[in-house]
């Protein structure tokens, strides 16, 4: 595996559409934001280009100058060993979280975190040997980063996958936060939600834009194939609402599909026994890797479209 980070750098500023002046609303704000891209062994720098799968994390940790979450994982492990590049980026800015005391770990797939990704694609492929088609996956809070990464349209993706994704920012993020409800403060000072008189956040869905996947009427019609993978117990993120979302898309003859398990709380990627035969290479540096369903259905996943 060989190990690139990056920075992009990216506009923070998001205008408040729900006002109406003759001056001028927009402008830059640039931070920088960090990444890490992740190749294969079989990587070259000339020859045939290699996929990329964009991974999307989730609100346990950070992409940071020296740390990624996404490079521990048994899912990001699987890909290289099978010759996929995988690359990660925060989505939220360290020195902009700090200006305004957000917790780093909560990038709660705002358009900041969506214009990181497209940044941050868009240095990847113009740096390193990859094929333009992507395939997106994401995690926990990543399924919506991820989720709205592909609605936004701005890169090529074949495919998309996610555990437990999150999914409704106003019932999982805005009224049912995680970590004693960082995610909630992050989504409210991102947009610029109001306070009532006792100081409480007041959720505003107009200042969304769009980008609460459950509302957006354009998710109905999907764009690409998308599987999730979701435990029915999920203490964290709601399993109904991940069944309501992929059945709109079915009802208008979308390719959706969810991969319900019968228990294992919020880690579906940690349900089962490793897989006796899996279908790809499972040595990945010296190591032997232990292969469970949902790790091994994501790969499959994968592969049927490339």
């Amino acid at each position: 595996m060989r190990i690139h980070r990056f920075s992009v750098m990216v506009n923070c500023n998001l205008p408040d559409e729900t006002l109406i002046s003759d001056k001028v609303q927009d402008f830059e704000e640039l931070h920088e934001d960090h990444g890490c891209l992740l190749l294969p062994e079989s990587y070259t720098d000339t020859g045939a280009p290699t996929r990329l799968v964009i991974s999307c994390h989730g609100a346990g940790d950070t992409v940071t100058t020296d740390d990624a979450q996404v490079m521990g994982q048994v899912m990001t492990r699987y890909l290289l060993a099978n010759g996929y590049a995988v690359m990660d980026v925060n989505g939220l800015p360290q020195t902009y979280a700090a200006k305004r005391d957000i917790d780093l770990r909560n990038n709660v797939g705002t358009p900041i975190a969506v214009r990181s990704y497209v940044k941050a694609y868009h240095y990847c492929i113009e740096h390193f040997n990859l094929k333009r088609e992507v395939f997106v996956h994401g995690g926990s809070m990543g399924g919506i980063s991820s989720t709205n990464l592909v609605l936004c349209g701005a890169i090529p993706v074949i495919a998309h996958s996610a555990f437990c994704p999150v999914l409704d920012t106003y019932n999982e993020i805005f009224l049912h936060p995680w970590s004693g409800g960082l995610p909630k403060t992050a989504l409210a000072k991102i947009y610029g939600f109001e306070t009532d008189a006792n100081g409480a956040y007041m959720y505003d869905e107009q200042k969304l834009c769009g980008y609460n996947p459950a509302r957006n009427g354009r998710a109905k019609h999907y764009p690409v194939p998308v599987k999730f993978w979701h435990c029915v117990d999920d203490p964290v993120v709601s399993f109904a609402i991940t069944r309501a979302f992929v059945d709109a898309i079915k009802k208008e003859g979308g390719a959706a599909y969810l991969r319900a398990f019968p228990y294992g709380g919020h880690e579906p990627q940690l349900v089962g026994k490793p897989i006796e035969n899996p279908c790809g290479n499972t040595r990945f540096e010296g190591e032997e890797l232990k292969i469970l369903p949902a790790v091994e259905e994501v790969l499959i996943w994968i592969r049927n479209f490339d």
